[in-house]
């Protein structure tokens, strides 16, 4: 096991309160990226990923799903999956692996009837993308919270609960997607600093266009996006780099200034926090390989 700073990144295994059928229940929050995930399978487990803040991109079946806060994201058993050569994006994601039961079993203190409904839904989601809500953050947080004591009296039944309640959410989200969309503003300002990552954006002009204060600008925006929007600019311009570098053969220097950086070394720095190599790393080898698998802790503290 890779030695990680403390509460960076766990990972229970729910066995440890008596629910078998949760063998992955997952947290990272990543203040720079870090290394990919390789392709892997989950043979018996449905997974399921909420993006709380940042971005991240996964691939299934060879197609590109791009997330960003806020996005949920579902694997179906058996399938491989992987980030697709990317790095894990810097910011906050939780994920849970839903072990399926054969016909006729418990699941989550469940009687048979009500588990096998909940797996049908659980699917069958119209789309692998999806909104997710706020709420799902506390719900995640409450079950690491409950597992902090294990022997704790009824602490089965409480982390039972609030998984319930997380599928249940989960499920509303899937199938009720129209309340969570962006706003027309939000989206029309998202579009053009990826059309145009090359410019230079001010976030005063930015709120003015939106009709917003400064400050309730920032907030909507990352209520909307789960990202704040000076991070959200960054990004553009370092997916922007990617193709210049790459595609252009442009220096690094010439990259870094039609992008509007205001030095390579700021642009190295941060290049480096988005994919974990240095602009002449990417030139020269190519995008990071996806190098980290998964491992179960029983533990917070890593």
């Amino acid at each position: 096991m890779q030695k990680q700073s403390q509460n960076e990144r766990c990972i229970l295994d729910l066995a440890v309160v008596g629910l078998a059928e949760v063998p992955i229940f997952g947290r990272y929050e990543y203040c720079s990226a870090r290394p990919g995930l390789a392709a892997h399978r989950h043979p018996k487990a449905v997974e399921i990923c909420y993006l709380e803040r940042g971005f991240q991109t996964y691939r299934v079946d060879q197609r590109e799903y791009n997330l960003v806060g806020g996005d949920l994201f579902v694997t179906a058993p058996g399938e491989l999956h992987d980030t697709g050569g990317h790095p894990e994006d810097r910011g906050i994601l939780y994920w849970l692996n839903l072990r399926i039961p054969q016909a006729g079993e418990p699941w989550l203190t469940l009687p048979p009837a009500e588990s096998a409904l909940l797996i049908a839904m659980l699917s069958s989601f119209p789309e692998r993308r999806f909104a997710g809500r706020p709420v799902l953050k506390q719900i995640f947080n409450k079950v690491f919270e409950l597992c902090d004591e294990p022997t704790k009296p009824l602490v089965r039944i409480a982390v039972a609960n609030q998984l319930v309640r997380c599928i249940l959410e989960i499920i509303d989200c899937a199938y009720r997607p129209e309340g969570s969309q962006r706003s027309p503003l939000i989206s029309r300002i998202v579009e053009r600093i990826k059309s145009h990552p090359e410019r230079e954006y001010s976030l005063t002009s930015l709120a003015d266009e939106a009709g917003l204060s400064l400050s309730r600008f920032k907030s909507k925006f990352k209520a909307q996006m789960g990202i704040a929007p000076h991070e959200f600019i960054l990004h553009c311009k370092v997916d922007a780099a990617k193709q210049l570098l790459v595609d252009q053969r442009r220096t690094v220097t010439d990259t870094a200034m039609s992008l509007g950086f205001s030095s390579s070394q700021y642009f190295a720095t941060v290049f480096k926090r988005f994919t974990q190599q240095t602009p002449v790393e990417f030139c020269t080898k190519g995008p990071a390989v996806p190098l980290r698998s998964d491992t179960v802790l029983l533990r917070k503290s890593l």
